[in-house]
């Protein structure tokens, strides 16, 4: 038996044209994969009513597989609520969990799925309720819930999922939803339990590539893989200042790592030190615009500084960086001067006003 697991896809926000293409790419998986059910684990859309085009497209592409299963536990964007994007005659082969934790049998395809829905856009601590049902014997069990794992006793408004309570579902495997970044698969109990992360990310915190679990659960046990659906995605770069003669030379170095990335978002980090000019992370935005679908900079470079200069000064500052020469030089003689040129480097930093009370 063959799954799809997905979540936050967030349809029908910002980004909207992307975000549905992504969509597409799922479908399109499925069929080429022949997945019989689809478990979508929460923010299928990205508000509790989204546009009518945009839902009506989307049960539409649902519906027309008619072969493919889809499981819905809806989340804290799309909650299954009274006027809700859930509200409507739904395709024969859709289902939407309710608030309680529940199953559908689907014995032709040898499985058994549970989940629960967000009912309003805050939700307590997940606890799988305890209920007498006539099962089927002989189907794989599987869940899909949208929330926050954390320990035993955190709170959160975001349904918190302890392990203690995935392990008491009792389920082969969970399909979680809510964080937008892929987590390994892990185990509580006999429970096998990740999250896919986002289908599309669109913002500078979604880094990498972004997509789905494929899974097929049979005798010899459960195998997952993951298979991309993001178009463009956030990717994190460095560049080193060290040895760049004048801003023009730094300037050249970040062109080329960020075409090398076209179409993609960039975050962009300079590091290392700079001689005799400091970095404009906004001029080097302005400069890279068009190069990439877009770019951040951040600038964690430093001045190179003239210790010497600065050493003969008739100030405080001077003073202190001859002081930490002669220990360099001390500390150099026994072998490692690191921690005294450290120190010499915070020391000249908080001259400067630029270290923070908490700096270690």
């Amino acid at each position: 038996m063959k799954f799809m697991h997905c979540a936050d896809l967030h349809l029908g926000g910002a980004g909207g044209g992307e975000r549905m293409r992504a969509f597409a790419r799922m479908l399109e998986a499925c069929a080429q994969e022949e997945v019989q059910l689809l478990l979508i684990a929460g923010d299928l859309f990205d508000a509790p009513r989204v546009d009518a085009r945009t839902a009506d497209a989307v049960f539409d592409a649902l519906g027309r597989q008619s072969g493919l299963c889809t499981l819905i536990a809806a989340g804290n964007h799309d909650p299954n609520c009274p006027g809700g994007n859930y509200e409507r005659e739904l395709p024969g082969n859709v289902h939407v969990f309710g608030r309680e934790w529940s199953c559908v049998e689907i014995p032709a395809y040898g499985a058994r799925v549970w989940g629960a829905s967000f009912a309003e856009e805050k939700e307590p601590a997940f606890v799988p309720q305890k209920r007498r049902l006539r099962l089927t014997e002989g189907l794989y069990d599987l869940g899909v819930l949208h929330g926050e794992v954390a320990s035993a006793g955190v709170r959160s408004e975001y349904r918190a999922i302890s392990a203690e309570c995935i392990a008491e579902t009792g389920v082969r495997y969970l399909a979680l939803g809510h964080i937008h970044a892929r987590s390994l698969p892990a185990r509580a109990g006999s429970t096998v339990y990740a999250y896919s992360g986002c289908a599309q990310g669109t913002g500078f915190d979604e880094v990498g590539e972004k997509g789905a679990y494929l899974g097929t659960l049979d005798e010899n046990g459960l195998e997952l893989s993951f298979v991309r659906l993001c178009g463009s995605m956030t990717v994190e770069t460095e560049v080193d200042a060290t040895g760049c003669a004048d801003w023009t030379e730094l300037a050249r170095r970040c062109a080329q790592a960020v075409d090398s990335q076209p179409g993609n978002r960039v975050r962009l980090r300079v590091t290392g030190r700079t001689a005799g000019f400091a970095v404009d992370a906004a001029a080097l935005e302005r400069m890279l615009a068009g190069r990439a679908a877009q770019v951040r900079v951040q600038d964690d470079a430093h001045l190179q500084r003239d210790y010497d200069a600065i050493g003969r000064e008739s100030t405080l500052r001077g003073a202190f960086v001859r002081r930490m020469q002669e220990r360099i030089a001390r500390a150099e003689r026994d072998g490692d001067a690191r921690t005294e040129q450290l120190a010499l480097e915070l020391g000249l930093s908080a001259f400067d006003g630029e270290v923070e009370p908490h700096v270690d």
